[in-house]
Order: structure tokens, then C-alpha cells, then sequence
């Protein structure tokens, strides 16, 4: 199973970096040369032919494999979240987003005249994106397009003789704190997490899975080699894998746990797992070719020379963290954004740029379109939250929205604050606000208490970095802000004969059911419909017992009789509860049925949101529903 976690991602990085998995070495300089047709499989790649993907042209531009720049001229690239890329040789560096013409290429925005793109498994990209970043010289003879560039570390995957090489013998992460010999046939790359890592072969027979948990710097208390063991054997039981052999290494300096075991897939792999100074790394190495678990022998010198220490005396170790005094530089490149967060967030994957904290800290990033926003200004803006904040927020249970005037990006911005506590613990969001050129920038900090600190705050507003030509270059109008968007505008979704009105600011959430089943998301609760299996009696029966059940553990549950009225013209029954679920909040439970189908709708929603305007809603929701004739 382990083996398996490569999945795509891993697939891509092979694609991006095949041709670089070598030591860097010190070497005289050389000119190196590619030379491809368009049309054509065949490149010329330092005087060997070699199989590539087709080049080809799209509007006059000539797009060539990523790879190819790797294997030619010793390039590395690097895939983050959101389809990101960055791409680097010696002092050089190219960042562009798959699908978008926009790239920073040495610190500077281009317009390219082609957008990158995945073609066949590989990423095809405008061969002037990486020649320019090189500098490197092009010319083309007789259809074939030749580039030459002076290379300073000698041919890319070519053996350099001993007076030439300089090996660079390890590879770690400063921030996660660890070390490994590099071997000279493999890959690393750091995952979006910043504390974990992978390192493997370019063929992918084997892989290297190096995570760092529990990293706390108050906390300096060690587990024992033998309740780590106990855990390792706790969760291989639990992934359905075969315990190969178990054992406990106490005569090293850093003793560890160490497993092997056959996942379900018959690939072994050692596990092995350290605590040291109150972070716990997990090493996991797979091999696909091994089929005795004694032939792991061959990987001991390797697997021995982890420590749980970045940096070795005398010995120059390859950095994988991104990470300057525990902030990582990311970026929403398709709308100029660059901006630091913790190194221990990760990218959501959702959103124009969505972080989040195992603590509950969140930052989001958003680009509206100011004119039906509802504001034109800052200070209309500020008047928006504040409108949104009545009515979402019951006045008890919610702070009025402090308002500061900063500069962030060399330009004016605002900063907003808002908090709010629905009976577990004070919630803090803060925004840092543009508006420039027709459009606000949104960045959005929250966190509970406890996760919540100023000082990120600020060092958000001082790192962020925005260029304000690039929205206006790229979209035309942006949609708004979920919890913005104007209250008395509706969407209507329609499933078998049913359709349903919401309001616009309710967010859709997926779910996995083919059936009816329409669920959303509002300020501080949920709407569901969907289906039961059961007359409308029998249902609110269950219902009624379901929630006898729930008293067991929620005290404060209190259900109300039911009530017998209507639904879209059906007769229905409706089922009112309050309780407590982390904050106070009541419920409705509503089912009707037409034809051979029962719907049953539950709404939860926060006691410190329930406001006469979301009560409003939510009944005129419900009162909203009809079905199609038949």
C-alpha cells in the first residue's frame, strides 16, 4: 500500500525531473547542445539521440517536453499545489501554472504566447520559457531548432572523472531537522506539508518516505523504542499488511522501532521510526524488486545513515525545505499574488489559494469583482462585513468589525477584524483588503483561540506581494465572495422531479450518493435533503428514538412534538430539537413524500447565528420547494 502513495504526484515528478537524479558536481565548463524538430521522437541531447514526445507549434509558439531541458542542460523542476511549477538551473528559475500564459521568469512577469499544458503524460511547455531562463542561445538550421548552453557541472548524467567531481553526499529538510545519504541514482522532493519527503529512483523500483510528526518546540518528550514498535504494529494490523519481522535497535545513537513487513500489493517494506527531542520521524522505504525480506540488507548503509539532526559537521547537505524562519513563500501566480505563511500549513487544494493548520488556522485567498459586490470602496467594504456580520451573527455572540487603515504591497489596504464565539472558545477571522483596478483582494486569516496570533497576521500584510496588472490582463468579471454575495439573490438546483431554491450565499457541498441528496453549507450551520427509506410516519418515528438515543450523551438535547403541516403542497411532518454539538444549536427535521419517495430535510444551525434573517431563509427555503408535473 505504502508503495502505492506515489500515485500521480510522484508519476509527475518523475516526468519533471527525469535525466537530474545525480550528485551535483563541480566541473569544468562545457557547451551542451539540444536539438529537436518539430514533428519529430527523436532529439539530439549532447550528441546522443534520444526518444522525446513530439514537439510541436501552436500559433507560431514551438512547444517541447519539460524533460527534455533536464536531460540536455541538467535542469530540475518542481510540481506544487494548484499545478504550479517551478523550474530552476544554477541561479536561474522559471515559475508558471499549467494551463495559464502567465510565468515569472528570473524574478520578472512574462505573457507567454502559449500556456504549458499535459500532453500524453507529459508536460509540454514553450520552449522560450526555459531558453530564456537559461539564457541560453537558439537557433534553427535547416528545421532543426539547436540550443547551446554553457554548462558549469559538465553533462548531465555522465560519470565525471575524480579530479572533476565534488559529491554532495546528503540530502534533508532544515525545517522538519533531518538528514540522509543522497544516493547517486535518485530524486527528492519535499511534500506541500513541509514535513515530509520522498526520495526514490528513477525508474521508481524504489522509494524513500521520510515523515516528521508531532513537531512541537515545547515539547521535548521522547516515546520508548518499544511503544513505537507498539504503534507501528498497531497501524501495519489496521493498513492489513504481514509483519515480516519486529524488532527494537537500542546500540545506536538514535535507537529506533523497526518493522518489516508485505503490504497487500506483496511489496516489502522497512519501517522505521525515531523520537528525538520530542518529534517523532517515520522512515519508510519500499522496494518492488526485493522478494526476501532479508535481501533489505542491501539497503541498510543507507537506511543507517538517517539522523535525526539536518546539519553534519564538514558535510554539505541538499536543503528539500523551502522554509525561511518557519515560513514557506507561496504563491497564486494566475493572479500576481506572492505571500508567507507557516511552513507547517498546507495547501487545501482548494480555492485560489487555500492554507490550513492542524491548530484550525486558515488563509484564504479571493479576487472579487468590486462592482456588484454590494461596495465600491474600502470603507464600503468595511460597511459590507459589518452588514454581513448583523445578519449572520446574533449581536450577542459577535464582536462589532474593527477597521485599520495599512500599507501592504506598496499601496493602500485595509485590515478587518471580526470576533465571534458560538459557546466553544472565541473565533477570529481577519482580512487584509485591495481594491485596485476594479477588483478587491481578499485575504482572509482566522483561527480559534489559543491558534490565533497577531504577529502572523502582520507578517502576512508586510510579505505580501501583488501585481495588480495581472488580474485585469487575465479575467473579466469575478465572481463574489460566498458569505457576500447578496442575500436576496437565489440558485435553484433541480434533482428527479424536486426543485429547490437556496439562497445564492449557501456554498453547494459535494456528496458521494447518486440519490437525491442536495447539501450546503451556511453561515454557521447545514441544509441537507434527501431521501428515506420509510413512510413519513415511520421515518419521524425513527427520528423521535434516534434522538432518545442522542440524550445519552447530550444532556442539554431537548425535542420538541411533532407538528404535522405542508410541503410543496404534500402533507409533512416536522420534527424542532435543540442541543449541543461543540456550540449550542437547534434543529429542524422535516419529511414529505410524493409518489413512492420520502424526503427528509434536517437543518442545524448554530444558536449564536440563528438570526431573524437566517431563520427567514431557511423557512422560506423549505417553503420554496415544488416538483415538476408529471
Amino acid at each position: 500500500m505504502r508503495l502505492a502513495r506515489k500515485g500521480l504526484g510522484l508519476l509527475l515528478v518523475l516526468l519533471l525531473t527525469i535525466g537530474v537524479a545525480v550528485p551535483a558536481f563541480a566541473a569544468t565548463k562545457t557547451t551542451l547542445k539540444l536539438e529537436v524538430r518539430i514533428g519529430s521522437t527523436t532529439a539530439v541531447i549532447n550528441g546522443e539521440k534520444q526518444k522525446i514526445e513530439k514537439p510541436y507549434q501552436q500559433k507560431g509558439t514551438t512547444l517541447v517536453p519539460l524533460g527534455v531541458f533536464h536531460r540536455a542542460f541538467g535542469t530540475t523542476s518542481r510540481l506544487e499545489a494548484n499545478n504550479t511549477v517551478r523550474v530552476s538551473g544554477g541561479s536561474s528559475r522559471a515559475t508558471f501554472t499549467i494551463g495559464s500564459q502567465i510565468a515569472w521568469i528570473n524574478g520578472k512577469k512574462s505573457t507567454l504566447t502559449a500556456a504549458p499544458v499535459m500532453k500524453n503524460g507529459t508536460l509540454m511547455v514553450p520552449m522560450r520559457l526555459v531558453t530564456d531562463m537559461l539564457k541560453a542561445k537558439v537557433n534553427v538550421n535547416q528545421g532543426t531548432i539547436v540550443v547551446t548552453f554553457v554548462s558549469a557541472t559538465g553533462i548531465p548524467g555522465k560519470e565525471p572523472t575524480d579530479q572533476e567531481k565534488t559529491p554532495l553526499p546528503r540530502v534533508g529538510n532544515s525545517y522538519a531537522n533531518w538528514s540522509i545519504d543522497y544516493p547517486e541514482d535518485a530524486v527528492a522532493q519535499a511534500d506541500d506539508d513541509g514535513l515530509s519527503s520522498t526520495i526514490m529512483n528513477l525508474d521508481g523500483s524504489y522509494i524513500l518516505r521520510i515523515y516528521t510528526w508531532d513537531r512541537d518546540k515545547e515539547r521535548k518528550v521522547d516515546l520508548s523504542p518499544s511503544d513505537m514498535l507498539e504503534q507501528m504494529e498497531r497501524e501495519t494490523v489496521a493498513e492489513k499488511e504481514t509483519i515480516i519481522d519486529s524488532r527494537i535497535v537500542s546500540d545506536t545513537k538514535f535507537p529506533y522501532a523497526k518493522l518489516v513487513v508485505r503490504d497487500v500489493d506483496g511489496v516489502l517494506w522497512e519501517l522505521r521510526r525515531y523520537s528525538y527531542q520530542g518529534h517523532i520521524y517515520s522512515v519508510y522505504m519500499g522496494d518492488s524488486l526485493l522478494e526476501d525480506y532479508r535481501e533489505f540488507e542491501q539497503w541498510q548503509p543507507l537506511l543507517d545513515s538517517f539522523r535525526p539532526i539536518f546539519a553534519t559537521k564538514g558535510v554539505k547537505t541538499e536543503d528539500l525545505s523551502t522554509a525561511k524562519d518557519g515560513y514557506n513563500e507561496v504563491s497564486a501566480y494566475e493572479y500576481g499574488v506572492t505571500l508567507q505563511v507557516p511552513a507547517n500549513w498546507t495547501s487545501t487544494g482548494e480555492g485560489q489559494m487555500e492554507y490550513e493548520a492542524e491548530d484550525g488556522s486558515f488563509l484564504s485567498l479571493h479576487v472579487t469583482t468590486a462592482a456588484g459586490s454590494g461596495a465600491n470602496t474600502l470603507p464600503q467594504w468595511h460597511e459590507l462585513l459589518q452588514k454581513r456580520t448583523d445578519e449572520f451573527f446574533l449581536k450577542e455572540y459577535a464582536e462589532r468589525v474593527s477597521s485599520e487603515k495599512v500599507k501592504a504591497s506598496d499601496t493602500d489596504a485595509q485590515a478587518e477584524r471580526v470576533t465571534f464565539n458560538l459557546g466553544s472558545g472565541n473565533q477570529h477571522w481577519s482580512w487584509l483588503v485591495f481594491k485596485e483596478n476594479g477588483y478587491f483582494y481578499v485575504i482572509r486569516y482566522s483561527a480559534p483561540e489559543g491558534a490565533y496570533q497577531e504577529e502572523v497576521f502582520r507578517k502576512i500584510i508586510n510579505s505580501i506581494q501583488i501585481d495588480f496588472e495581472v488580474v485585469p490582463e487575465t479575467f473579466g468579471k469575478l465572481g463574489q465572495i460566498s458569505y457576500l454575495k447578496d442575500t436576496s439573490l437565489t440558485a435553484t438546483q433541480s434533482v428527479d422531479d424536486l426543485i429547490l431554491p437556496t439562497p445564492a450565499y449557501w456554498t453547494t457541498q459535494p456528496t458521494d450518493s447518486s440519490e437525491v441528496d442536495l447539501s450546503y453549507f451556511l453561515p454557521g450551520g447545514s441544509f441537507r435533503l434527501t431521501t428515506v427509506d420509510a413512510g413519513i410516519e415511520a421515518a419521524a418515528a425513527q427520528k423521535i428514538r434516534d434522538y432518545e438515543d442522542q440524550k445519552l450523551d447530550d444532556k442539554t438535547l431537548n425535542v420538541a412534538t411533532p407538528e404535522r403541516t405542508t410541503v410543496a403542497g404534500v402533507p409533512a411532518i416536522r420534527i424542532t430539537s435543540t442541543g449541543t454539538d461543540e456550540n449550542p444549536y437547534q434543529a429542524e427535521d422535516w419529511y414529505f413524500r410524493r409518489g413512492n419517495l420520502t424526503y427528509w430535510i434536517h437543518v442545524q444551525l448554530d444558536q449564536g447565528t440563528a438570526t431573524p434573517q437566517q431563520l427567514s431563509k431557511i423557512q422560506q427555503t423549505i417553503q420554496s420547494i415544488s416538483f415538476a408535473s408529471k
